[in-house]
């Protein structure tokens, strides 16, 4: 297991959702102006901070390590609240199918949700959304 194959199976699962149809998902920031009206809901995924731990001492090594990976969710157009809402619960609700990521986890939980401002926001909205990833690797 590592970070990269976790965070690609993150996004993929992300690019699966019916619920409510992402209409962008991306490991590169999210430049508004370039994207049209069809591509939102956008995300913008990108692992932040990680704790690694020693779980085990010898010539191999279990460690175990709690990741985490913000999604930036931009919303365009009437109700931006009530749309970041609703992708944020299909998010969650989608990622807790499959809390293992394909078996390249342990678990994986929305842990933090916030506003976040990019620059001109009108007629624009967005958040981001930060699950906390726990998993484990022998080194």
């Amino acid at each position: 297991m590592s970070r990269e194959n976790i965070v690609s199976e993150f996004v993929k699962q992300l690019k699966s959702m019916n619920t409510v149809k992402l209409g962008v998902v991306q490991r590169d920031p999210i430049i508004i102006s370039e994207l049209p009206k069809t591509a939102f809901p956008a995300v913008y995924v990108e692992t932040v901070d990680e704790t690694r731990t020693n779980m085990t001492m010898g010539i191999t090594r279990l460690r175990q390590s709690i990741m985490e990976i913000a999604c930036v969710i931009v919303v365009g157009g009437h109700e931006r609240d009530k749309q970041r809402n609703l992708v944020i619960d299909a998010i969650e609700t989608h990622l807790s199918l499959d809390k293992t990521l394909d078996g390249n986890a342990k678990d994986c939980t929305l842990t933090q949700i916030e506003l976040v401002e990019v620059g001109e926001t009108e007629p624009y909205a967005s958040c981001r959304a930060v699950f906390t990833v726990e998993y484990y690797y022998n080194t």
